[in-house]
């Protein structure tokens, strides 16, 4: 009896053991899933603090910039103080949501995106974004509309015109080297045949030749004559050394060259005539950017109306030049060339104006005949640049100029370079007309990729005077956090990336 009495102690110890052992991996189990449980709900709770210290850096965006251009954007730096001041301010916030029990150790922001990163992406996404939601029909889809069913409206003057101009013309080209008459050996065979024939001089003073007075007009001296008495320019001087622009554009900046105006140059005609093709396609992919910029940035014809650095802003996205006079001057040099093409692709299908130049080139080239030809085109490409003057002094008067032109719409005559602000504009301003802002759209498009740069440049320049410190490469619209965390012996480490 005994000895079973000892058994049952035995067997109750190890129950009793057993129930220990169980209920101690059963408490450490409960330990270690609370202990989880808590480091989970932490890590949550971190999180949620650094999503909301993201969102409130998000919330300092620039009000001037998105009140007057439609971007949201943050100074990285926080207007000058350095991207440790952004750094700071996530920590801050990080050590106020958390509370005790949690030490905020490290906040490192990364993998910033700014406005001018990828060619301007972000820019450009936000435009797009913007003029896609405005809901309304944008000024160059006007333009483009206006010009639509037009073949190769781009191209006035193409490469078929041009090669059925070079036949006509190969005995004189041929016999120049391809330069024209200011070429040594014909200037020398003329002098040779008026010491002979000195009969021929009285002849051939006959006639004045036109291009002694365009060759005396310079492209300033025009934009000064057509400068309307109400336009002011701004008196600050871009540093195109600090600009945005600068890094992108610097290996490809260069002032287009002026207008041959001397047309004893066929190859230089030839660049002239060409030299503004091919915006037709630009017109259309970078449509969302040009009616961006004609809504945002004032013009010659625009009020001033707002405080903006420079007073002709489309001007400088068109010329990127340092102060607005240079500015408009090169915008209305590009008028000019623009309409140029036009105009001699009009001129050379009307026969009158074309006996008449033709008339006049056989009279200038009596001591060599073969030039004839080749002296006809000069001296249409001559009075077509005439009528290009007084095109773009119509335009910076507010009239509208067709893009291609017909008999009553042609303003000047042959000789009218030094009559352009007495000459009546002809024609209406009918709905073909394009005015100086759908002008300024089409030299936009020319720009290409340069706008929006040039858009960057002005909205800092712009912005500057609010914000001193502030530059376009600080603009950032989407960045990146790491942040390290205890929660007591827990190290909590958190990656998170958010944006506009």
């Amino acid at each position: 009896m005994k000895r079973r009495e000892g058994g049952k102690g035995i067997n109750r110890g190890a129950v009793t053991i057993f129930l220990t052992l169980l209920i101690m991996v059963m408490l450490t189990l409960f330990t270690a899933v609370i202990y989880a449980v808590r480091v989970k709900c932490a890590r949550a709770k971190a999180a949620a603090a650094l999503s909301g210290a993201m969102s409130s850096i998000k919330a300092d965006y620039n009000s001037y910039i998105f009140e007057n251009y439609h971007l949201l954007l943050f100074d990285k730096t926080y207007y000058g103080k350095g991207d440790g001041e952004t750094e700071r301010l996530i920590m801050a916030y990080l050590e106020d949501s958390l509370g005790e029990g949690y030490e905020v150790k490290d906040v490192v922001m990364s993998a910033v995106n700014t406005m001018l990163n990828n060619d301007c992406a972000a820019l450009g996404n936000q435009i797009a974004d913007y003029m896609k939601y405005s809901l309304m029909e944008t000024a160059a889809d006007k333009v483009i509309e206006k010009i639509s069913g037009q073949e190769d409206i781009d191209e006035p003057v193409g490469e078929d015109e041009l090669s059925r101009i070079d036949e006509e013309t190969a005995a004189g080209l041929t016999a120049t080297n391809g330069e024209g008459e200011d070429f040594n050996s014909v200037k020398e065979a003329a002098e040779e045949y008026l010491r002979e024939h000195p009969e021929a001089a009285e002849y051939s003073e006959d006639k004045e030749d036109p291009r002694l007075s365009t060759s005396t007009v310079s492209t300033l001296l025009i934009s000064a004559l057509f400068l309307p008495e109400n336009v002011e320019f701004s008196e600050n001087i871009v540093d195109l050394d600090e600009v945005p622009s600068i890094k992108k554009l610097l290996a490809t900046y260069f002032s287009d060259s002026e207008i041959d105006t001397s047309f004893k140059s066929y190859g230089a005609l030839s660049g002239d005539l060409t030299g503004m093709n091919g915006w037709g396609d630009d017109l259309k992919n970078y449509a969302a950017i040009i009616a961006y910029d004609s809504e945002v940035f004032k013009c010659l014809r625009d009020q001033r109306d707002k405080e903006t650095y420079l007073n002709m802003e489309r001007e400088y996205l068109i010329c990127g030049e340092a102060r607005d006079p240079e500015n408009y001057v090169g915008t209305v040099r590009k008028l000019i060339k623009l309409r140029l093409g036009f105009n001699f692709a009009y001129i050379i299908t009307d026969a009158s104006k074309m006996a008449r130049v033709s008339a006049l080139a056989t009279t200038l080239t009596w001591w060599a005949p073969y030039l004839q030809p080749l002296v006809k085109y000069l001296l249409a490409g001559c009075w077509s640049y005439v009528e290009s003057c007084a095109d773009a002094r119509f335009l910076v008067e507010g009239h509208k100029i067709p893009l291609v032109k017909k008999a009553e719409d042609w303003a000047t005559d042959l000789y009218g370079i030094n009559k352009l602000m007495s000459v009546a504009k002809a024609g209406g301003d009918d709905e073909r007309g394009l005015d100086y802002e759908d002008y300024l759209m089409i030299l936009m498009a020319l720009q290409g990729d340069k706008l929006y740069y040039r858009t960057a440049d002005l909205i800092e320049l712009n912005t500057r005077q609010f914000y001193p410190d502030f530059r376009m490469e600080n603009a950032a619209v989407e960045f990146a956090v790491d942040a390290t965390i205890n929660y007591g012996d827990t190290e909590i480490q958190l990656y998170r990336e958010d944006g506009y």
